[in-house]
C-alpha cells in the first residue's frame, strides 16, 4: 500500500495519475481533508482516508498497512516543521518502510528564502527517524513563470530581482512522474537524495530574449532591487507577508542560490525534462504582435 498525502493537489493527483499507468493495479490510499476533496480521486479507484498534518490520530489511521508514504510538503506555512513531524512521526510508529518527501532544491536551514528552511529541518528530522528515505529536492515549477514575468509583451519588459544568476525550472506534471519512478520501485532509491530541476540553466536575461523571439516583439530584462519588487507585488493586490515570501525567492536567485543544473529528474523519468525555453515557446508563441 502506498499512501499519498496533498492528494487532491496538483502534485499528488499528478503523481497517482502516472503510478496507476506504471502499475495498474498497486494500491493507493490518498490523504485528503474530506470527502468532497477526494472526490475526483475516487474516479482513479483509490482509497480514500480523511485527514490532515494536524490531526495525529486521523494519520496515524491513514498509516495502517502502509509500506511507502509520499509526504509532500504542506502548502500552510503554519508550523509547517511541526506538520511534517507529525506525519513522520505517524509513519514511524506505522511502520511505514519507506518515505519520500518532496524538499526544496539543495535545501539548507540559511537559504535566503524563507519558507524553503523547514525543508532542511524536515531532511533532518527524516534521517533521525531511522526511515529508509528518498528526498526530491524540487526546483520551483515552471508552470508558475508567466506569473513572475507579469506582461512582458504589453510592457516591452521583464522586470525581477534576479542579478546576474539563472535557474532551472521544471514542469510539475514531470516532478509528479519523478515520484511515480521512485514510488513505484522505492528500494532502487533507497536512501538517496535527489535534485529536481531541468536540465537547462536560463537566466531572465535569456528568458527576455526567448520571447522577443518568440513573439517578434523586442523584450528586455530589467534588474530591479528587491525591495521594488515587493512593493510592486504588494501594490498588485498581494497580501504583505506573502509579497516579502516572493521576495526571499528573488534573493535566493539572485545570491546564486538556484543557479544549478542537475540531471537527476532526466534520469528518473528517462527523456530530457521540458526546458524553460521549450516552455515559454509554447506560452508565448501564440501571443499576439503588437508592432
Amino acid at each position: 500500500m502506498i499512501l499519498i498525502t496533498g492528494a487532491n493537489g496538483h502534485l499528488g493527483k499528478g503523481t497517482i495519475e502516472y503510478l496507476l499507468k506504471k502499475q495498474p493495479d498497486v494500491k493507493i490510499r490518498a490523504l485528503v481533508r474530506s470527502e468532497e476533496k477526494g472526490a475526483e480521486l475516487k474516479n482513479f479507484g483509490v482509497e480514500l482516508a480523511i485527514g490532515d498534518y494536524y490531526d495525529y490520530n486521523s494519520l496515524a489511521a491513514a498509516m495502517k498497512d502502509v509500506d511507502s508514504l509520499l509526504l509532500i510538503s504542506s502548502a500552510s506555512m503554519d508550523r509547517r516543521l511541526h506538520q511534517h513531524e507529525q506525519v513522520i512521526n505517524a509513519a514511524k510508529e506505522a511502520g511505514v518502510k519507506h518515505v519520500v518527501y518532496t524538499s526544496f532544491l539543495k535545501a539548507n536551514e540559511e537559504t535566503k528564502f524563507t519558507a524553503g528552511r523547514d525543508h532542511a529541518l524536515t531532511e533532518k528530522y527524516i534521517l533521525q527517524s531511522g526511515l529508509d528515505y528518498t528526498i526530491m529536492r524540487n526546483t520551483f515549477y515552471l508552470d508558475f513563470l508567466p506569473g513572475f514575468l507579469g506582461d512582458p509583451v504589453g510592457t516591452g519588459a521583464v522586470y525581477y530581482s534576479a542579478g546576474k544568476y539563472g535557474i532551472s525550472y521544471a514542469l510539475r506534471s514531470e516532478m509528479a512522474e519523478a515520484n511515480a519512478a521512485v514510488l513505484a520501485n522505492p528500494e532502487l532509491h533507497r536512501n538517496r537524495i535527489y535534485e529536481i530541476t531541468s536540465s537547462e540553466l536560463f537566466t531572465f536575461p535569456e528568458i527576455a530574449a526567448a520571447i522577443s523571439e518568440y513573439t517578434g516583439k523586442e523584450i528586455s530584462y530589467t534588474d530591479i532591487p528587491v525591495d521594488s519588487l515587493v512593493e510592486n507585488v504588494i501594490k498588485a493586490g498581494v497580501p504583505e507577508g506573502y509579497a516579502k515570501m516572493l521576495g526571499t525567492i528573488a534573493d535566493a536567485v539572485s545570491a546564486g542560490e538556484l543557479n544549478f543544473v542537475s540531471y537527476d529528474l532526466e534520469n528518473l523519468i528517462g527523456r530530457r525534462p521540458v526546458s524553460v525555453g521549450e516552455f515559454l515557446k509554447g506560452v508565448y508563441s501564440a501571443s499576439p504582435v503588437n508592432n
